[in-house]
């Protein structure tokens, strides 16, 4: 299997959809949720470094974030939903620390809360998610 932004998020979102606490789960950015809390996935960036004389080491970044309606038809209880389920997502993450086998490893390195809008106003974390391979040329 190739190492590389789509097959990383591929399993990120097969990896997620395993959560039960997460009601949907996107590979993009999506400008709509259907059902809340969900989650989107989206590549960050990369950076690349000689590893040795016939390899390479690959990180390579990605963002989940987890949305949770906030306007009046939220759960009241909106925030202690939202962090149980990132603690979800955190913990079934740092569990698989090979992505199923597409990486050496991967591991969530740091989270930021926000508020913002997806059609209705919405409270959510972004999840950075650092997965590095060495890549034979």
């Amino acid at each position: 299997m190739a190492f590389g932004y789509k097959t990383i998020k591929d399993q990120l979102v097969a990896i997620l959809g395993t959560v039960p606490s997460l009601k949907v789960v996107y590979g993009k950015e999506e400008k709509a949720i259907g059902q809340f809390p969900g989650a989107c996935v989206s590549a960050k960036g990369h950076v690349g470094q000689f590893h040795d004389s016939v390899s390479n080491l690959k990180t390579y970044d990605h963002v989940i974030r987890i949305y949770f309606r906030i306007d009046e038809a939220n759960d009241a209880d909106y925030e202690d939903v939202l962090e149980s389920t990132a603690d979800d997502v955190i913990s079934t993450l740092e569990h698989n620390l090979t992505l199923n086998g597409v990486v050496d490893w991967a591991m969530p390195t740091s989270s930021t809360w926000r508020f913002g809008e997806k059609e209705v106003p919405v409270r959510f974390i972004e999840i950075t998610i650092q997965s590095k391979a060495r890549i034979v040329r």
